[in-house]
């Protein structure tokens, strides 16, 4: 059980009245645990549960409180027919016409669940309900409905909430910005603090306090036959920077009932659907002695994470007073499953009445558990996509009476680690956040300092013990922090050799006086500059935008400054996965904003970068999150499927720089299938303009792999358009499915067999070369070779795509006899390879007549039909423009072939006036490393190449560089050099 609150902090609540509400949400950022919240009874929603901030790290997909309760209905109510005892499952009343078919009713002080009824009778009882004492009643005794409500934060099956934002009274619509939520460490947000002491001051707990109101009165938010409980719950949070408090953060919830009925039996309850990293292979568990409830990583792995998977936990650190005057702590550990998925746990409840029983402990009725039992403590082995309910009740809350629950969200590297950031949260909260004094005189912003700098600080201990001090400091304005020195005496000064430390503008020191009891804590207001001979790196801060969608021309700001006070050049990134980056900007001045336009830029989700950059040295900040671009791009043209039979690929020309149409016919042609990597397909297609005879893009990649999911790839901006390609390709549904002879002229007497066939004469294509699987279906033209007649070799046929299939020596797109020939041999050969598999014609060596010319064989083949040679998508853009050849209308620069390259690479671009051209090779740093081209050019085609090396000659490592053309606007291509 919990301990008595030693220190009482006075406070009034300062609510806020209106019509309505806005839907507004915000983090909790200040330690290590970044924890988004809502003004609507979720928290932690959409992965938004980080540990360490700042990572992928994820480990909450949604959670949310739950607050259920009974209420008398005087209106339903019947008597006993016949006696019951104490151990009665069935009860016989007069009528139950106005009984639901499941619910709770109350005869005298005992509380009973049924699950069925008769006319007469109430089935499946279960006596002793949520803790009253099942005892005798007679004949007559009344008999009354009793109304189950329960008002779900987050619906881990749908993510619903119930809960609306604001403050009551409150209808639909939602719109009042005072109604969200607000932090303590936003300038804006303090003005308005709702929480004020007697003499209207703002009423500040931790180093970030959180507050926002919602209730439950909309009735358009509760599913099924959900009713609100009339209740408003006013939430308030707590997360501290300091190091030992840094991994928990605290939620108050002060839960009104604001009806005139008595809520009975309330329980108040923490949903969470803990996904650590992936959501399959969860755990949890339970510390009833600490009212902790937690979930981790089975086998403590997480594909891309940096650090060993840890532990989540919710503390109930104060809960509501039972009757026997005790705070009731942890009263049940329920573990819940997704309804249609088998396995632990019982499903997600569907209504009020399953949601009740499930908070108050109880195993609801459903297919593999048929009776409502008693079980409040659930335990699980076998990982699952598992979600838990923590919950503690029953109390009563009288009309207009308030209830307060704190939980604290904590994070550990294990189980101990998460213990003992339990107790440590305990510890404080139940000294009523009481914190020693400190008090840092200098550094306190503003300074410039080099050499060895003499820290001071005041700093009095709150209990009378002594104090210990450490110093720590930041050198990214109080983001992270490094210890300077630790277990100091509390003398009240420090020389720091600052030589020790790396030049910068965003300083701040930050003085921590402990003595094992609690603690104390002053930052530097401002930031200071460390300056010391030599040349530090840039300082840079990525501001806006963090997440959200942006379209058309947007603005991206920063601040960036360096302590040796050189000019700094910024340079802008932005990517899809953080490992390519694309430049939107290079060399920009350092005016703090760039207006990009991002209508030429491919809708998607994108990290952005800022690069800051002296002649020696750099540095970069990302934002926060992604942000989604989302432009609408008009159709450019529709486009024809004008050959082949593919059927796994959709094509749009979409809209980019309508003035640049040519109103010329353009071809979209697959190439030959060639591998990526080990097993995977990579299918390349060329952009051919018909109208001028050239072709614009060669060989360009889709990134589509043979998984079934959706690929969407985008081609450089060509006249005015851009490709979009959506493929999807099931490599599961590959099969050939049938190998048989068409035409017999030569009287062929061997036995045709697909490699690996089934009893059906079927077979799947080995995954060594299902890369090369086309899906067609082919015809062999057994054919006199040309250069000797009296041998015969193969005319392959796609007749799916309408093309001849080359010969070549290779496991691949293309076919070849026996192991790598043209030409058959009778006495040797005894299969064929084909396009991703082997034929055989004379496995068992029983042939005795081969092959010769016209003999026709057939090949069938069923599943995805791949983006392959033979398969062209014609189109035309409007426009009259007169373009002769090799002058074109746009400046284009085109992917370089090849790519990767070991040793040269040919760079293709077009210029579409007489202008001045600059195409220059950076690294991903930003820095150039080598120029091509810088001159005045003719309109039209140019080619250059890059053979790896700088501009001293000197050879380059392996890696990713970006070949920039500049021709008024600037155009990139990303190159891949492996040595």
């Amino acid at each position: 059980m919990k301990r008595v609150i030693l220190l009482i902090i006075g406070v009034f609540l300062l609510t806020i009245s209106s019509a309505s509400a806005v839907w507004d949400w915000g983090a909790h950022d200040a330690g290590l645990l970044y924890l988004k919240i809502e003004n609507c009874g979720r928290f932690g929603y959409e992965n938004q549960g980080i540990w360490p901030k700042g990572t992928i790290e994820h480990y909450i997909f949604g959670a949310g409180i739950w607050v259920g309760a009974l209420s008398e209905k005087p209106e339903a109510t019947t008597e006993l027919s016949t006696d019951i005892g104490d151990i009665d499952t069935i009860i016989y009343v007069t009528a139950t016409d106005l009984f639901g078919n499941t619910g709770v009713i109350k005869i005298e002080n005992e509380l009973i669940h049924y699950n069925g009824k008769t006319d007469t009778s109430l089935l499946d009882c279960t006596r002793g309900f949520v803790g009253t004492e099942a005892t005798t009643h007679y004949s007559g005794t009344q008999v009354m409905g009793m109304l189950a409500r329960v008002t779900i934060g987050y619906n881990p099956s749908n993510t619903y909430t119930e809960f609306v934002p604001g403050d009551l009274p409150n209808e639909p619509g939602y719109t009042d910005a005072l109604d969200r939520i607000y932090f303590s460490d936003n300038p804006s947000d303090l003005i308005m603090w709702p929480l004020r002491d007697a003499e209207g001051n703002p009423i500040i707990i931790s180093n970030q306090d959180s507050y926002c109101i919602f209730n439950d009165e909309d009735s358009t938010r509760h599913t099924a036959e959900g009713k609100p409980l009339n209740i408003k719950v006013i939430q308030i949070g707590y997360s501290w920077y300091y190091t030992i408090w840094e991994d928990f953060i605290f939620l108050t919830y002060f839960i009104v009932n604001d009806s005139p009925d008595t809520l009975f039996h309330m329980y108040v309850a923490a949903c969470c659907d803990p996904d650590v990293g992936e959501y399959a292979d969860d755990l949890v568990g339970f510390d009833a002695g600490r009212d902790l409830g937690y979930a981790y990583d089975s086998d403590f792995h997480e594909e891309g994470w940096g650090r060993t998977p840890g532990y989540i936990g919710y503390d109930f650190l104060e809960s509501p007073v039972g009757a026997d005057g005790e705070q009731l702590g942890l009263t049940a550990f329920k573990i819940l499953r997704n309804p249609g998925v088998p396995g632990p746990g019982t499903p997600d409840p569907g209504n009020d009445d399953e949601a009740y029983q499930v908070i108050a402990g109880y195993t609801y009725p459903y297919k593999d558990h048929p009776k409502t039992e008693y079980h409040p403590f659930d335990s699980i082995t076998d990982p699952t996509d598992v979600r838990f309910l923590q919950c503690t009740g029953p109390f009563n809350l009288t009309p207009y009476d308030t209830a307060k629950v704190v939980i604290a969200i904590i994070v550990g590297a294990d189980l101990s680690d998460l213990e003992h950031n339990s107790d440590v949260g305990q510890d404080l909260y139940d000294i009523g956040f009481a914190t020693h004094s400190v008090k840092l005189f200098a550094p306190n912003g503003g300074e410039e300092i080099d050499s060895t700098f003499t820290i001071e600080w005041d700093a009095t201990s709150v209990t009378g013990n002594p104090l210990t001090i450490d110093l720590l400091y930041s050198r990214d304005g109080g983001k992270t922090w490094t210890l300077i020195d630790t277990a100091l005496e509390n003398t009240g000064s420090y020389d720091w050799n600052t030589l020790a430390v790396t030049d910068g503008t965003r300083y701040k020191v930050e003085v921590f006086a402990s003595d094992g009891i609690t603690i104390g804590a002053d930052i530097s207001d401002t930031t200071f500059t460390i300056n010391n001979p030599g040349n530090g790196v840039p300082d840079v801060i990525f501001q806006y935008p963090q997440r959200g969608e942006i379209s058309g021309t947007f603005p991206i700001r920063w601040w960036a400054q360096d302590a040796d006070h050189d000019t700094l050049s910024i340079d802008i990134f932005y990517s899809k996965d953080e490992i390519e980056w694309l430049p939107i900007a290079i060399n920009e001045e350092n005016d703090g904003t760039y207006l990009w336009n991002t209508y030429l830029a491919y809708n998607g989700d994108y990290r952005l970068k800022v690069v800051a950059h002296d002649a020696d040295t750099s540095s970069f900040d990302m934002s926060d999150s992604y942000v989604t671009i989302l432009n609408d791009h008009k159709p450019a043209a529709p486009i024809i499927h004008s050959a082949g039979g593919c059927n796994s690929i959709s094509i749009q020309a979409l809209e980019y720089i309508p003035a640049n149409y040519t109103g010329h016919q353009y071809e979209i042609r697959f190439n030959l299938i060639q591998r990526a990597g080990t097993m995977d397909p990579l299918y390349t297609y060329d952009l051919y303009d018909a109208t001028i005879d050239s072709f614009l893009l060669e060989a360009q990649p889709l990134s589509t792999k043979l998984d079934g999911e959706l690929y969407v790839d985008y081609s450089p901006i060509v006249d005015g358009f851009v490709l979009e390609l959506d493929t999807q390709v099931d490599g599961s549904s590959f099969r050939f499915t049938d190998f048989y002879i068409v035409k017999n002229v030569s009287g062929f007497n061997g036995r045709l067999e697909i490699m690996n066939e089934d009893t059906m004469g079927t077979a799947v294509p080995p995954a060594t070369w299902k890369w090369a699987f086309r899906g067609s279906d082919y015809e062999l033209h057994w054919i006199k070779y040309p250069e000797d007649t009296t041998k015969v070799t193969l005319e392959v046929h796609d007749i799916t795509n309408d093309v001849l299939v080359p010969f070549s020596t290779s496991l691949g797109d293309n076919w070849f006899i026996g192991s790598s020939k043209e030409v058959l041999d009778p006495a040797t050969d005894k299969r064929l390879y084909l396009c991703g598999s082997f034929f055989w014609f004379n496995k068992d060596g029983t042939m005795t007549v081969p092959p010769d010319a016209g003999d026709v064989w057939k090949i069938t083949s069923s599943g995805s039909r791949v983006p392959c040679d033979g398969n062209v998508y014609a189109f035309a853009t409007v426009g009259v423009a007169e373009v002769k050849p090799n002058i074109v209308a746009t400046n284009i620069l085109y992917q370089s072939v090849p790519n990767p390259f070991n040793y040269e690479t040919i760079i293709s671009y077009s210029v579409s006036s007489k202008k001045h051209v600059v195409l220059k090779i950076y690294d991903v740093t930003g820095r150039v490393v080598r120029t091509l081209v810088n001159d005045e050019l003719e309109p039209g085609i140019h080619t250059t190449t890059w053979d790896g090396k700088d501009d001293m000659g000197h050879r380059l490592p392996s890696g990713v560089y970006f070949c920039r053309l500049e021709v008024g606007n600037a155009a990139a291509r990303k190159l891949v050099l492996i040595r």
